[in-house]
């Protein structure tokens, strides 16, 4: 059966608590969690502990949440809050709001903006969020509830002149609606659980506007997570899990962004590493992991040596990776073709959001490795020949091939 489609009716009023709910909004930036050992799953779940929310909510709207689908990029949602509530017994609560393309033309009117042409080429371009996000220190934004977030994050977006791009305007004003329509929710979470706390992990983003819009509500009482900072650091380790470590580990290991930008922080990945060693030291994944470990440090002969042991050398049972879910993705992309304009759906892909090859399985992306390397040829030949008879649908096969046989001007 195919998902519900959204709600596309009037919005309702929210049903407002009764007595006084305090409402805490931790706002993050999307996979944090993986990135920066200040944010860290286990971090964040020593948070919850001491919020101790009656109810979580995630940034997922609910047709989505029905569907077990989330945003990929979302490990905060899908990787930490939802398994802590559920852990827990709380309620978790998806509170997004989203339209199909259609509706959000009909809904905002895409603005007809000509400005007029800067004739000396010197005039301020405009800041977009993701400017303002690469120009803060990430770390001290764990719940990116500073004054001074609220101000440059509100000046940047919420208060902001229209914007001369009309699809950048529209997406504007679609970002302050949406947020309008994630602060019902949560008042409706509020109201479910009257005269006790709720807790909502979202995109730091969407912070300003749902603190502004929720002070407003009578009977919602505004907190800020940083009122309950200081875990322990046994606190913190009580929260530590496997699954967090492998996604942490194939994140910086095995992505696309953090190698990119070159600053992996290989004794902390090291640390981890270890640990997962000592208690499976024989888990392939936990291997190619090690073996990528090696590679981004730049010895490349030890992480050869390594993936071929693991592509030849012992037989082992092939598997999806922990981290990235291809389950998540394939759900995401169930959703996405069944509501797809005039039947234009797409098949599924080796490549997701953190990385071109991120749907590979464990098997098929140590094949990958070998076939990309330059320091055994005859080991890269046959991982190319194995890799090619992998069982693929036609658009993967077309994305591994691209991949294999960059063009010439691209390759090194």
């Amino acid at each position: 059966a195919h998902p519900a489609a959204a709600d596309t009716g009037v919005p309702q009023l929210p049903r407002f608590p009764t007595k006084p709910t305090e409402v805490v909004i931790i706002g993050t930036m999307h996979s944090a969690q993986l990135e920066y050992a200040e944010h860290s799953p286990a971090r964040i779940r020593a948070l919850l502990n001491r919020i101790d929310p009656a109810a979580v909510g995630v940034e997922t709207p609910p047709q989505w949440y029905a569907e077990d689908v989330y945003f990929e990029v979302a490990y905060e949602s899908y990787g930490v809050a939802v398994p802590w509530a559920r852990e827990k017994g709380r309620e978790v609560r998806p509170v997004d709001w989203t339209a199909d393309p259609l509706e959000q033309v009909n809904a905002l009117l895409w603005p007809a903006v000509n400005p007029e042409p800067d004739p000396g080429g010197s005039g301020e371009e405009r800041i977009t969020y993701e400017d303002l996000l690469q120009s803060w220190d990430v770390p001290p934004l764990l719940f990116a509830d500073t004054p001074e977030w609220h101000d440059a994050s509100t000046e940047a977006y919420a208060n902001a002149d229209a914007n001369p791009n009309p699809y950048g305007e529209a997406g504007r004003r679609y970002m302050l609606y949406r947020n309008l329509m994630i602060a019902r929710e949560i008042v409706n979470m509020a109201a479910d659980h009257e005269g006790k706390r709720v807790v909502v992990l979202i995109g730091a983003a969407h912070k300003p506007d749902l603190d502004l819009f929720l002070s407003t509500v009578p009977n919602i009482v505004v907190r800020q997570a940083s009122e309950w900072d200081g875990a322990t650091a046994a606190e913190v380790a009580a929260e530590e899990r496997r699954a967090d470590h492998l996604a942490i580990l194939w994140y910086n290991l095995a992505g696309t962004r953090r190698i990119k930008d070159g600053d992996v922080d290989l004794t902390r990945m090291d640390r981890l590493l270890a640990g997962l060693e000592k208690a499976t030291p024989l888990d392939p994944e936990v291997r190619f992991l090690r073996a990528r470990w090696h590679h981004v440090r730049g010895d490349t002969a030890r992480a050869v040596a390594q993936y071929a042991a693991l592509a030849w050398g012992q037989t082992w049972e092939d598997r999806p990776f922990t981290f990235p879910d291809v389950g998540l993705y394939k759900r995401m992309m169930d959703w996405s073709n069944a509501y797809a304009s005039m039947g234009q759906t797409v098949e599924y892909g080796i490549d997701n959001v953190f990385s071109p090859v991120g749907n590979l399985t464990v098997r098929q992306r140590v094949l990958y490795e070998l076939a990309t390397q330059e320091h055994d040829p005859a080991a890269r030949e046959r991982a190319r020949h194995e890799l090619l008879a992998e069982p693929l649908n036609v658009r993967q096969r077309q994305q591994l091939q691209a991949l294999l046989n960059p063009p010439v001007a691209e390759q090194p």
